[in-house]
């Protein structure tokens, strides 16, 4: 019996030893997968990466929060994809994303990535897009697609938005179940009517009384956002109507720049500065026409609980996001 235990005993002690290194291997190779290496990040000066003050280069982990001071920092993600987080700006950085928490950034050689702000979701349509991203007060955010062209989607992943090269749009996040407006031609697609909104480039399936009369008429419509409907392929939404405005009798009466970001529909050197009260209002107010903080209600459509608004047309160009007031 006592042969038996030593046996046992010594079987038992030598093993333990094993299980300890194995689960010690287990637990750093947990912890080395959990947080890959997904990049490199460059600055002439210092930055604060996960709240340690780092000076000139550091190696990015999933996950890993930089901050910036007075200068910008140059990211090279392994992917490819090239960032530029500007002075005293602030975000998450992932293999996949930049959600961006404050300030600005700008996105090169996207190669897939994408840039988060406030819950929308700004990706390119090709690698070869670049555009920049800036957060504007606490509750906007403002986009414009340098080379190629990206698209805007909400919290839902709907898209909200198609911005093409040159465009430059401020969007803001609206209350759960706000009101939708939309203008452009109505059309009807084999019995479904359908509109592309003239400020976002987006098409929506529209439904309400009084609408079948206006087909082939550019309107402006009014309503609220039907999530439980299933829109026609080419449509992002669907949107029950409550208020139909006539803007003219035939869709080629339309004006030939409204194009989003694109010269005219950026009328007024303040279509930006007061995006955010005119988003709110628009809705409400439903009239055509009406200015309201310096933004010509006419420019900004609500669609997808995201307002959305045509900035001033050299934005793009101009690589700048301070708009004239």
């Amino acid at each position: 019996m006592r042969r038996d235990f030593m046996k046992t005993f010594g079987v038992m002690s030598s093993t333990v030893p094993s299980v300890l290194a194995l689960g010690l291997t287990l637990q750093l190779g947990i912890g080395l997968a959990a947080s890959p290496v997904i990049g490199t990040v460059v600055t002439k000066g210092s930055f604060r990466l996960d709240n340690a003050t780092v000076s000139g280069n550091a190696t990015l982990v999933e996950g890993a929060t930089l901050e910036t001071a007075q200068a910008s920092s140059d990211v090279a993600m392994n992917s490819g994809a090239r960032l530029v987080v500007g002075a005293a700006s602030k975000g998450r950085l992932f293999g996949d994303r930049l959600v961006l928490e404050k300030g600005q950034s700008q996105l090169r050689n996207a190669a897939g990535y994408r840039l988060e702000a406030l819950g929308l979701t700004i990706q390119p349509e090709t690698g070869a897009s670049s555009g920049r991203v800036a957060l504007a007060g606490v509750n906007r955010v403002q986009v414009a697609a340098l080379t190629g062209s990206f698209r805007v989607l909400n919290a839902r992943g709907v898209l909200v938005a198609n911005l093409p090269p040159g465009a430059a749009m401020e969007f803001e996040p609206q209350q759960a179940g706000g009101a939708s407006r939309v203008t452009g031609c109505l059309q009807n697609k084999g019995g479904r009517l359908v509109l592309r909104d003239e400020t976002t480039n987006v098409t929506v399936e529209v439904a309400g009384p009084g609408l079948d009369k206006e087909s082939n008429n550019r309107v402006e419509l009014s309503g609220s956002l039907d999530p439980s409907a299933t829109p026609v392929s080419e449509a992002s939404q669907f949107i029950r109507i409550t208020r139909v405005t006539r803007i003219s009798r035939s869709c080629s009466a339309r004006p030939g720049a409204v194009a989003a970001g694109v010269g005219g529909a950026a009328a007024g050197a303040g279509a930006g500065a007061g995006a955010a009260g005119a988003a709110g209002a628009a809705g409400a107010a439903g009239a055509a026409g009406a200015t309201i903080a310096g933004v010509s209600a006419t420019t900004v459509a609500i669609a997808g609980g995201v307002a959305a608004a045509a900035s001033v047309g050299g934005l793009a160009a101009a690589g700048t996001f301070s708009l004239s007031r």
